[in-house]
Parts: structure tokens; sequence; C-alpha cells
């Protein structure tokens, strides 16, 4: 399953220029778990095609752009955000999210552009308005950031 930068601009609450998911490439609505228990969360693949003429590069580092972990976190919390708005479309609809923790963050490698990042993050729990989330980001195969985070739908 795709959708393209139309769909995925339209469904994220974030919008230009804080908006850092261009498209989802792979969505998995989860299910029950596997027979030998194993769960199987909700998950999604979305890339960021990032130019390095993003606006925030004229600051950090002038001459030498390096993606801003913080940015990274929150460019996984947008992938994670569109996955709950279409797998739990009805429990959410007319709210937002509302970031409420990062946990187990981990840099593993500077983010350079001009470059397309992979961004994956799994539902690992939902209760009531409560989400928890894993979320990985690649650059080609090398693994650059991860983190478990959790955010409030309000």
């Amino acid at each position: 399953m795709q959708y393209d930068s139309e769909f995925v601009h339209n469904l994220l609450p974030q919008k230009a220029p804080f908006a850092f998911v261009d498209e989802i490439v792979e969505l998995q609505e989860g299910g029950d778990p596997a027979a030998d228990g194993t769960p199987n969360n909700p998950k999604i693949t979305a890339v960021w095609h990032l130019s390095g003429k993003e606006k925030f590069f004229d600051g950090h580092f002038p001459g030498n752009p390096v993606l801003p972990g913080v940015l990274q976190i929150e460019a996984m919390a947008q992938a994670a955000t569109l996955l709950t708005m279409i797998v739990k479309k009805d429990q959410v609809a007319g709210k937002r999210p509302a970031f409420a923790g990062v946990e187990n963050c981990r840099f593993r490698a500077a983010v350079i552009p001009p470059v397309d990042l992979t961004l994956k993050a799994e539902m690992t729990m939902c209760r009531r308005s409560i989400y928890k989330y894993s979320g990985k980001i690649y650059q080609g195969e090398t693994l650059v950031c991860e983190a478990d985070f959790s955010a409030v739908m309000v």
C-alpha cells in the first residue's frame, strides 16, 4: 500500500515548513498475534525527501548542514501520527497528537543532506487516547536514529 505526497500532506496535522513526511511506502494495519504469541502491531514505512534547502539548515552549522536530532525525532513522530490516523481513524477523528515523551533515543550517524530518509514506526501500545511507538530512521541501509516515544490524542 502506498500513499503519495498529496494524501500525506492533507492528512498530517503539521504543515509546511514543519511537515517531515513526504510519502508512505508501506502500511501494515496489524491484527491478532501470531500463533507463537508474536505481536502483530500496526507499522508504517514512510519517506522524507531531505533536500538540504530546508530553512533550518541556514542556522544549523551553515555550510556544513547536519539534520538536528530533535527534527529526526519529530519526523518519526509524524510518521507515527499518520499510522495512528489511518489505522485508528474512528478513535482519533477530530483529534491531534500531543507528544508525551521520548525514551531510549540513540543517534547512530549524522544525517547530511541531500538524502532520502526512511522513517519506520510501530505502534506498540494503545489504551484510550495514549499511544506508544518504537521508531527508526534509515539512510539507505544505515540506521541513523532510533527511539521509543509516546503521544496522547487530544
